[in-house]
């Protein structure tokens, strides 16, 4: 029993957060009781569109690819106690970037130039929309959390702007659109049933590298400036560059989110381009406490949601297919109380291992 409390204790944080989540998911079984829906039958409908055969399940794992690979970089700035919003902002401006490019490239571009500068160009147009953030910060002072939420409102209206100017489709007045890209700058589809194209590779890849990176030594540092800067600047990591280091990765991997919406799902520039994958990937980031391998769980299990609402629809006949985006905004929500916590356990775990390097040292 002595034990028991004792890790309760420690890791407080991290109970406190998983509570905030099982709350969230009792809230969604509440909603779908009162719609005269049975529980049983409707978790069978979700399972069933999600997963059922290989066409659901084929498009749940390409709803989770942008969602994973925005929580990557998501997850390295929570280490670093840098709490950035700004992840849908910066796939849009990933998006515009990649656009401009492929335009510019045009239909005879070998796809083995185009594919990789468009991602590079998505990689570029995030990073230089997450900058000011960090300049800011490190420069005045100013709330990472602001300066980021504001910049997803300056995205959407620069979105807005190119897609009625410089980047409208001549062809078509019916909606603000960019031309379709060219076929070499689309990336290729996978041989199995439903749209999924072959970036899901690249976030699997990106996966594993994230898992080896997490247990070296500059994750490590990471995680004690998180809760102890000055001791993090003793073993090298500055704060200015650890917040450098936690803004640029976000803005990377968020703009190479927006290049794979644009490249292989949309296939041209829209005003929904980014479909929510910042704000997502920011949960995801949560309920994978930032472990490579429960951001990949967190991120199909989020997609399913919305993947499976049509199954809760058919199997329950009352259930409307809105639970599902319901159940994502309770999870939403849950996932931004539950923040706080893991804050907290970032930063007793960072407590934690700056002992070890005080004893050490």
């Amino acid at each position: 029993m002595n034990a028991l409390l004792t890790f309760a204790r420690r890791r407080r944080g991290l109970l406190i957060a998983v509570l905030y989540v099982l709350a969230g998911f009792a809230i969604v079984l509440l909603l779908v009781s009162s719609t005269g829906g049975d529980l049983g039958v409707a978790l069978n409908g979700w399972f069933t569109g999600a997963f059922g055969d290989g066409y659901n399940l084929t498009q749940t794992l390409a709803n989770a690819t942008p969602l994973a690979l925005v929580a990557i970089g998501v997850s390295v700035a929570l280490r670093a106690d840098v709490i950035t919003i700004g992840a849908e902002g910066q796939a849009i401006l990933g998006a515009v970037f990649s656009t401009a490019l492929a335009l510019w490239l045009g239909p005879h571009a070998s796809p083995v130039l185009a594919l990789p500068l468009g991602a590079l160009a998505g990689v570029v147009g995030g990073v230089l929309w997450a900058l000011p953030a960090a300049v800011a910060k490190i420069r005045w002072g100013v709330t990472e959390i602001l300066f980021t939420l504001l910049a997803n409102y300056l995205a959407v209206a620069l979105l807005t702007y190119l897609l009625r100017t410089a980047l409208r489709d001549p062809a078509t007045n019916a909606s603000p659109q960019s031309p379709p890209l060219p076929v070499p700058s689309q990336l290729p589809m996978l041989p199995v049933p439903g749209r999924i194209h072959v970036g899901i590779v690249v976030v699997a890849v990106l996966l594993v590298v994230a898992w080896w990176w997490s247990r070296s030594r500059n994750a490590f540092v990471l995680d004690v400036y998180g809760s102890r800067p000055l001791l993090a600047a003793r073993l090298g990591l500055t704060p200015r560059r650890a917040v450098l280091t936690a803004m640029i990765v976000s803005g990377a991997t968020a703009g190479l989110a927006g290049w794979m919406q644009v490249a292989g799902v949309t296939q041209r520039l829209e005003p929904d381009v980014s479909a929510g994958i910042g704000f997502a990937g920011l949960a995801v980031a949560v309920l994978g406490r930032g472990n490579p391998l429960g951001i990949a769980i967190a991120a199909v299990v989020y997609a399913s949601l919305g993947t499976g609402a049509a199954g809760v629809q058919i199997a329950t006949g009352t259930v409307p297919t809105a639970i599902g985006t319901v159940t994502q905004g309770v999870l939403l929500l849950t996932a931004a109380l539950a923040l706080a916590a893991v804050k907290l356990s970032g930063r007793e775990r960072a407590d934690a291992a700056a002992a070890k390097a005080e004893v050490a040292a």
